[in-house]
């Protein structure tokens, strides 16, 4: 793979040249500064910049435009990492060395930036049918959020951080949210939009100059970009005591989320050592100190897991259990970080960790998403590439394993009481 950058006043392009592919990928990331106010917005224009703009009156006008340009995808979505929130509009089309279109590069390529520079907008508000279209989506959206129990306690739980932290915020936010947008407000926070950050990445078997030219011609953002982004990494406030939170609810079951902070972590213990410890507490299956105390030998739950927030500097634990059962839960876990900063797990459940996540790393090669993503984090955040991740994988240590359980605090302890728990039914 041959990678290069091209700057220019208003972004940054990133180029990847493959021939594994038959296919090409580009994305287009605007990001800035996670605020609270702005999450929902930008998700709603993701959704809406997609849908329509000035040339594409509605959502069937987009797809008969990219089934034209031979079965090409275009989508938007936006997405919350630390303390950046991220806007990103993704292109998937075929490789021009299969089209008899002398001219189909350029025209796929020009796509986005269409849909991107030239929103439905008119008299400085979006289009009301669009906009109706979009937030009625959203909507449901918000609302199937609201169904599932795993995803509504560690909403709240996340909530329970403070108030400031983007650790807190959903991408998709409340219904209350939802109806203090007006179409109005949208096109206000799409300016916004346009001057925050932008970079573009593409993967595939292109002659990059000609993509990069293609590119400035068509990304006409007079936008300059000078302001520093903040760190990817959220600092959250370690309590002097964990918060216990309980609430009820109108699910049948209790479940429990537990919270930690990780304290002061290396850049090598995020990189590698915080995955190891994550996979072999609650993160890699049946075979985890938390699976094994909680349902082998206990018989509390169906399932438990643990994960790793790595731009929050947080692990968090969750899982489904009687309110009877709550107190002894909490004993395990506490059981199972005491046995993982004693070292109780063996050199094989390393190694097979470090073939685990060998193989993950590998089989991203074999995508065109995973090849871009694995570029825009060393990018953001300098993470190291693949065949360096490798490396620094086959070198963890069980000794590091057990230092790094020293530097994860508990935080908050949440308990959403079901129904059936509280004698109602």
């Amino acid at each position: 793979m041959e990678y290069r950058k091209f700057e220019y006043p208003s972004f940054n392009l990133y180029t990847v040249k493959t021939n594994r592919f038959k296919t090409c990928q580009m994305e287009i990331i605007f990001k800035d500064e996670a605020r609270k106010e702005d999450v929902l917005l930008k998700t709603f224009l993701a959704d809406i910049m997609s849908d329509c703009s000035s040339k594409y009156h509605t959502r069937k006008e987009v797809a008969k435009e990219l089934e034209e340009l031979y079965q090409a995808s275009f989508y938007g979505l936006t997405n919350k990492t630390g303390n950046l929130l991220m806007t990103s509009f993704i292109l998937n089309f075929l490789n021009p060395k299969f089209v008899s279109d002398k001219d189909y590069l350029e025209k796929v390529l020009s796509l986005p930036f269409e849909m991107i520079l030239n929103p439905a907008i008119l008299d400085k508000e979006f289009d009301i049918k669009n906009f109706n279209i979009v937030k009625n989506r959203l909507y449901d959206e918000i609302l199937s959020v609201g169904e599932n129990i795993n995803r509504v306690s560690l909403k709240k739980a996340l909530g329970e951080l403070d108030s400031n932290s983007p650790s807190s915020y959903g991408v998709l936010g409340t219904i209350s949210d939802l109806e203090a947008v007006s179409p109005k407000s949208l096109a206000e926070a799409y300016q916004k939009l346009l001057n925050s950050s932008c970079d573009i990445f593409i993967v595939g078997s292109l002659d990059m100059d000609l993509v990069a030219n293609i590119i400035f011609k068509y990304f006409k953002n007079p936008v300059v970009k000078t302001r520093e982004l903040p760190s990817l990494y959220v600092s959250n406030k370690q309590p002097k005591k964990v918060k216990k939170v309980s609430e009820q609810s109108k699910f049948l079951e209790t479940n429990l989320v537990n919270i930690y902070s990780i304290v002061n972590p290396s850049e090598k213990e995020r990189v590698t050592t915080l995955h190891f410890y994550n996979y072999l507490l609650g993160g890699g299956g049946l075979n985890t100190k938390l699976y094994q105390l909680l349902r082998e030998k206990n018989s509390l739950c169906y399932g438990v897991k643990s994960v790793y927030l790595k731009y929050d500097n947080l692990l968090v634990i969750q899982t489904s259990i009687n309110k009877k059962d709550v107190n002894k839960a909490q004993k395990l876990i506490r059981q199972a970080f005491k046995e993982m900063k004693m070292g109780e797990f063996s050199d094989e459940e390393i190694e097979n960790a470090k073939e685990n996540f060998i193989f993950s790393l590998n089989l991203s090669l074999d995508n065109q998403a995973g090849i871009l993503n694995n570029y825009v984090f060393n990018v953001l955040d300098n993470l190291p590439l693949i065949e360096d991740r490798i490396k620094m994988i086959e070198e963890v240590t069980k000794e590091e394993i057990m230092a790094v359980a020293n530097k994860i605090k508990p935080n908050i302890s949440f308990v959403l009481e079901g129904e059936e728990d509280n004698g109602t039914n």
